[in-house]
C-alpha cells in the first residue's frame, strides 16, 4: 500500500472499534428518536459499516457491501422512530468520532484517506435516506388507502339507500304506466348500483391493510401464494382488459420478504403490466439462482412495450407514459426498484415496442447475513 495512512487509519479503526462506537452512541442518545433505545438496536449496523470503511481503506476503494448494510439501517430507523434529519445526523457524528478519535491517536485526515472516509459515510447516508424516504412513501400510501377506506364505507349507506329505492320504484310501478325508456332507465340505475357496489366490497374485501399503521416484519414466504393473492385482487382490472393473467411460480418457492412490501412490489409490476397489455397475455414467474441462495422473478407481458430511448427512465420517480389516457404519478416503478434494493436485490427490464416488456428481478432466498 503506497499510502501509509491508509494503513494506519484501518488498523486504528479494527483496534479502538468499540471505543469508537461507545463515543458515538453517547452522543447519538442526545437525538429524540434514540433516547429510549438499548444499545444493540442504535448499534445496528454501524459496526459492520466501520468494518466494511477499514477494508475499504485496506483495498484502497469504496466497499460495495456497505451499501446494502446502509439501506438496511435506513430501513430499520424508519421501524425505530426517527425522522430523516436524525438519520443524517448519527452518520455525521460517526464521522466527527471517527476523525477525533484519529487525532488523538496523531493521524490528521487529509488526502486520500479523508476521502475514501468521505465516501464511505457519504454513500452511507445517501442509502440510508433513500431507504428512509422509501418505507416513508409507503406509510404514506398506507395512509391514503385508510382515508380511501372511510370513503368507501360511507358509500355503502347510500348506495344501500339507492338499491332500495330502485326496488320499491321497480315493484310499485304499475306495468300500464312503464314503457320502454322507463324500463331502459331502471336497468341501467340497477346496473350501475349493482356495479358500484360490488366495486366498493372488493376494495374493502382486499384492503386488509386499512387502519393498520405499517410495520414491516421480514421472513419466509410463498412466493406463489403471494403472487396468487396479488392476481386475485387485481383480477377485475385484467377482466376488463381482456388479459389473461398466469402465475406460473413452483408452488414450493420460498422468499425472505415483507408480506406487505413484497405485495407492494409484485401489485405494482402488474397493475404496470396491466395499464399496456390489452387482450395479451402477463405472466408472473420465478427460479433459484446462486445456488439457491436468491429468487429471480419476473413479470412479462405482451403489452405495447417501452421505446427505446425510455427503457433508462423507467425507475424514475415521476416518469410517466406520455400515452393519453396511461399518466400517473410516476412513482410505482421507482418504489418497485427501492423496495427490491431493500432486499439487497436488483431490478431491471428488456422491452421491445408492440412485443411487450419483461421486468426481472432478485429476491433473496434466505436471512440477510
Amino acid at each position: 500500500m503506497d499510502n501509509p495512512n491508509l494503513t494506519m487509519l484501518a488498523s486504528l479503526i479494527k483496534e479502538r472499534r468499540d471505543e469508537v462506537l461507545a463515543k458515538w452512541r453517547q452522543k447519538v442518545r442526545q437525538l429524540p428518536g434514540a433516547a429510549d433505545l438499548d444499545t444493540p438496536t442504535i448499534n445496528d449496523q454501524v459496526p459492520e459499516l466501520l468494518d466494511g470503511l477499514a477494508a475499504a481503506l485496506k483495498s484502497e476503494a469504496v466497499a460495495q457491501e456497505t451499501n446494502a448494510i446502509s439501506a438496511e439501517h435506513g430501513l430499520l430507523r424508519w421501524q425505530a422512530g426517527f425522522d430523516v434529519t436524525e438519520v443524517v445526523a448519527e452518520y455525521n457524528i460517526l464521522r466527527q468520532c471517527l476523525q477525533d478519535e484519529a487525532e488523538d491517536n496523531g493521524l490528521i485526515l487529509t488526502g486520500k484517506p479523508l476521502l475514501i472516509v468521505n465516501n464511505i459515510f457519504d454513500d452511507a447516508i445517501g442509502k440510508a435516506v433513500k431507504a428512509f424516504e422509501t418505507m416513508m412513501t409507503i406509510e404514506l400510501q398506507h395512509r391514503h388507502d385508510e382515508h380511501l377506506a372511510f370513503l368507501l364505507h360511507d358509500l355503502r349507506t347510500p348506495l344501500e339507500a339507492l338499491s332500495l329505492a330502485t326496488t320499491l320504484l321497480e315493484r310499485s310501478l304499475p306495468d300500464d304506466k312503464r314503457n320502454s325508456g322507463i324500463n331502459s332507465a331502471i336497468s341501467v340505475l340497477r346496473g350501475n348500483i349493482n356495479r358500484l357496489t360490488a366495486r366498493v366490497r372488493h376494495v374493502l374485501s382486499t384492503a386488509s391493510g386499512f387502519g393498520r399503521s405499517f410495520q414491516a416484519e421480514f421472513a419466509m414466504l410463498n412466493l406463489h401464494e403471494q403472487a396468487e393473492k396479488v392476481v386475485q385482487d387485481l383480477a377485475p382490472l385484467a377482466a376488463s382488459a381482456e388479459t389473461e393473467v398466469r402465475n406460473e411460480i413452483d408452488q414450493q418457492l420460498e422468499v425472505y420478504s415483507d408480506e406487505t412490501l413484497l405485495a407492494q412490489i409484485l401489485q405494482n409490476l402488474l397493475s404496470n403490466a396491466l395499464k399496456f397489455t390489452s387482450k395479451g397475455t402477463i405472466e408472473i414467474g420465478a427460479r433459484e439462482i446462486n445456488d439457491g441462495q436468491a429468487i429471480e422473478c419476473w413479470v412479462k407481458d405482451s403489452g405495447q412495450g417501452i421505446p427505446a430511448e425510455a427503457i433508462d427512465k423507467v425507475f424514475e420517480r415521476f416518469e410517466t407514459s406520455p400515452e393519453p389516457g396511461q399518466s400517473g404519478m410516476g412513482l410505482g416503478l421507482a418504489i418497485v426498484k427501492e423496495l427490491v434494493e431493500l432486499h439487497k436485490g436488483e431490478i431491471r427490464v428488456q422491452s421491445e415496442v408492440g412485443k411487450g416488456s419483461t421486468f426481472t428481478f432478485v429476491l433473496p432466498a434466505q436471512e440477510f447475513s
